[in-house]
């Protein structure tokens, strides 16, 4: 699964190229498991991603969205 969430960002959001492969699963991973707990666990997991990853709103959205996708 890890690898097609990638493939997916890859194609869909270009524009996050500059995000390595591994930090993207990580914060995957991340994302499906705050997302397992609680809305609120949810919503400061998608701020980290958004402070650490040096993205902004609309980029942090694309791979909460697409990490989201792939937990199920």
């Amino acid at each position: 699964m890890a690898k097609l969430y990638v493939r997916s960002v890859r194609k869909n959001y270009p524009d996050l190229d500059h995000i390595s492969d591994d930090s993207l699963i990580t914060y995957g991973n991340a994302i499906c498991v705050a997302r397992s707990t609680s809305a609120k666990a949810f919503g400061e997991q998608a701020k980290k991603t958004m402070q650490e990853l040096g993205t902004t709103s609309t980029q942090t959205a694309q791979i909460l969205g697409s990490a989201d996708a792939f937990c199920r």
